[in-house]
C-alpha cells in the first residue's frame, strides 16, 4: 500500500510540475522574424546615428567588448569576412567598453575599421545592453533591407549558407 501512495503522489506531482512548463520563448533579447529596434548609435567622434538609417540595405550588427574575448574574435572574424566575402553589406560593430581608448587600441590591434564601429559609453548598463539582454560573449544578427533579423549568433559559415 505505502508503495501505491508513493507511485500516486509521485504521478501527481509530475502533473502539476508538467502543467508549469513555460512554452513561450525565454525573454533573451530580439529573435529572428522580428523586426531591430532603432537604437542611436555613437561613433568614435562622439556623433550620433540611428540603426534604422540603414534600412533599404543587408546589416550584420555585432555587439562586444574588448574584454570579452569570444565576442572580440567574433567581431574580427565577421568584419573580415564581410570585407572581403560581400562588402555591399554593412558591418555595424557595436562595443560596450567604456573606455573609449581601450577600444580604440583594440581596434588598432585587430586591424578593423573605425569607420563601422561604434560605442555604447555606459557599457553593461546602457539601454542598449538591456534591451538586447546581453550578457558573456554577447551576440549579432543578420538583418534584412526591411530592417527584420534573419539569422543570430552568426558565423562566417553561416553567413557563407545564408548569403
Amino acid at each position: 500500500m505505502k508503495y501505491v501512495n508513493f507511485c500516486l503522489i509521485a504521478i501527481f506531482s509530475l502533473a502539476l510540475s508538467a502543467g508549469s512548463v513555460k512554452k513561450e520563448l525565454p525573454s533573451t533579447g530580439y529573435h529572428p522574424g522580428e523586426t531591430i529596434p532603432d537604437i542611436v548609435l555613437t561613433n568614435s567622434e562622439g556623433d550620433l546615428q540611428n540603426l534604422h538609417d540603414f534600412k533599404g540595405k543587408k546589416v550584420v550588427v555585432n555587439f562586444w567588448a574588448a574584454y570579452d574575448a569570444q565576442s572580440r574574435a567574433t567581431n574580427v572574424q565577421l568584419h573580415n569576412y564581410l570585407k572581403m566575402n560581400h562588402p555591399d553589406i554593412e558591418f555595424i560593430s557595436i562595443s560596450f567598453d567604456e573606455n573609449r581608448n581601450v577600444v580604440e587600441k583594440t581596434l588598432v590591434m585587430d586591424n578593423l575599421e573605425i569607420i563601422s564601429q561604434f560605442y555604447e559609453v555606459k557599457g553593461t548598463q546602457s539601454e542598449v545592453y538591456k534591451d538586447f539582454k546581453l550578457r558573456k560573449g554577447f551576440r549579432n544578427y543578420l538583418i534584412d533591407e526591411n530592417g527584420v533579423i534573419t539569422a543570430m549568433n552568426i558565423t562566417p559559415g553561416d553567413l557563407r549558407t545564408i548569403l
